[in-house]
């Protein structure tokens, strides 16, 4: 792993965090929010709530799949 010091750009850089809780009222027993920054050079951002792992897991295997075909047409 590669250490970037805070002044230092990283190139081709995108974030994705995801916030998991008990939702005792919910069916699943669970909820997610998902907030994507396809680019940390830009402010955009979007937020998901999603409600089984399920959901979860498509949520972050579409964000992969746009990050390495994003990146790896820029390369």
């Amino acid at each position: 792993m590669t250490d970037h010091g805070q002044s230092e750009a990283v190139p081709d850089a995108a974030a994705l965090v995801i916030r998991v809780w008990r939702e005792p009222t919910d069916e699943t027993g669970m909820r997610a929010r998902i907030t994507q920054r396809p680019d940390l050079a830009a402010d955009a951002e979007t937020t998901a709530v999603v409600t089984s792992p399920e959901a979860v897991y498509r949520e972050v295997r579409a964000w992969l799949e746009e990050f390495v075909g994003r990146t790896a047409s820029q390369s």
